[in-house]
């Protein structure tokens, strides 16, 4: 769906975030609820690279003024998560050497991270865990990436919320989620989804345990095949992914 329309933001099934979002004294979204939002349909990949996102017309339909619209899609573009462009603003394009490197740097990152939230996570993080990769399952089963793309997002915030240094928890999810465009398509795959289910499971198994040697070594595995998949994916059809301007 086009964004220009934006007509389905304030459904109930596409918002992921309404108990933590704020309002005005009027009840109205603010800057901060418009940037939840978006990113949460980001993460979702409900925005795909031909999207134009247009402050008028989401103003419009949050019933809101331009301002707090601008300040959430501005933020998001300091982020990295969009680029503007004169119709509006869009999902960055992305060069396999950039993806390339994301993913080099996840390597460096996400181990050592999820190591260290092995031994911190609670046990009702470990229970909203258990869920997440129930619903990652039963995706996979289904062969229903969108699901499965939904349930690993909710799967990876419980552990990097367990993570004890928060700007690398923050910056860890803002590498995953500027490669959003890659997993839509190579999670599409049933062979993928299956391979990525056996490693979450790997993963949930090293949680369960608390066994921080472990987690390191799955994510590290799961970082990998994330790559090698990616790769498979180019060399099969290099402008699926990154298409023409």
């Amino acid at each position: 769906m086009k964004l220009e329309q934006y007509s389905d933001i304030r459904h109930q099934g596409a918002i992921m975030e309404t108990d933590l979002i704020d309002t005005d004294r009027h009840g109205l979204p603010q800057g901060s609820t418009v940037y939840k939002l978006i990113l949460g349909r980001l993460r979702r990949g409900e925005i795909s690279p031909g999207d134009r996102l247009v402050d008028v017309g989401i103003a419009a339909e949050l019933g809101v003024s331009r301002m707090p619209v601008r300040e959430a899609l501005l933020r998001l573009v300091h982020e990295g998560y969009l680029v503007g462009s004169t119709r509006g603003f869009r999902l960055p394009r992305m060069s396999a050497d950039d993806i390339r490197e994301i993913f080099e740097l996840r390597k460096l990152l996400e181990p050592r991270a999820a190591a260290s939230a092995a031994q911190g996570v609670d046990s009702a993080g470990l229970e909203r865990m258990e869920a997440a990769w129930n619903d990652a399952r039963r995706a996979v089963e289904e062969d229903n990436h969108t699901e499965l793309m939904e349930a690993y997002s909710r799967f990876r915030s419980q552990w990097l919320g367990a993570v004890p240094n928060r700007r690398l928890a923050d910056t860890i999810s803002r590498f995953v989620d500027h490669v959003q465009t890659v997993r839509i398509l190579t999670l599409a795959e049933p062979e993928t989804q299956r391979i990525a289910l056996s490693l979450l499971t790997e993963l949930l198994e090293g949680f369960r345990s608390r066994d921080a040697l472990r987690v390191y070594d799955s994510m590290i595995r799961f970082v990998d095949r994330a790559e090698e998949r990616f790769l498979l994916r180019v060399a099969a059809d290099p402008n699926q992914i990154f298409g023409s301007e």
